[in-house]
């Protein structure tokens, strides 16, 4: 290596002063080349994606913050909340809707009820779960499922709360 640039500095000190000079200019202008498209170029195009991604992201939160209110109002006024009527009242005419008959419903406390079901289809049980909570406002509170012999059929206990 050293061979080398002992070589290419006694062939540049063979040459005139001009070409030493347009030779020093060209090398400067090669290394700015490769300078501006190696770093400074990306580092400029990240720094403006993320001015691009932020204002993004800040007129996102904009809207959200302006609509928050009215989003808020139709969440809670599309739902009734159970605990206008009866709770067990409304599970199990809920339950009748999907074509399920729980085998056991008591009572849990305020605002709660427990109910067993003993062979029920799984995908009627999950739509009857669906519609409690979209239509009543009824959520799961606890559950337990178990598979029975006969195939989509499962054995269940829930806990329902509104």
């Amino acid at each position: 290596m050293n061979a080398y640039l002992a070589e290419l500095r006694e062939r540049f000190a063979t040459l005139e002063k001009r070409e030493q000079t347009a030779l020093l200019l060209l090398g400067g202008f090669m290394l700015l080349l490769v300078f501006y498209f190696s770093v400074w170029s990306p580092v400029y195009e990240f720094l403006e994606d993320s001015r691009v991604d932020h204002d993004r992201h800040l007129k996102l939160l904009t809207y959200l913050q302006s609509t928050e209110a009215e989003a808020r109002a139709a969440s809670g006024g599309s739902k009734k909340s159970a605990s206008d009527g009866n709770l067990l009242t409304s599970v199990s005419r809920t339950a009748q809707t999907v074509g399920v008959s729980p085998s056991r419903m008591q009572p849990e406390g305020s605002g709660a009820v427990s109910v067993w079901f003993e062979a029920v289809p799984f995908t009627q049980l999950m739509v009857w779960l669906e519609r409690l909570e979209s239509q009543q406002g009824i959520v799961v509170r606890q559950i337990s499922i178990d598979k029975r012999d006969e195939p989509g059929q499962v054995s269940a206990r829930l806990v329902l709360r509104d």
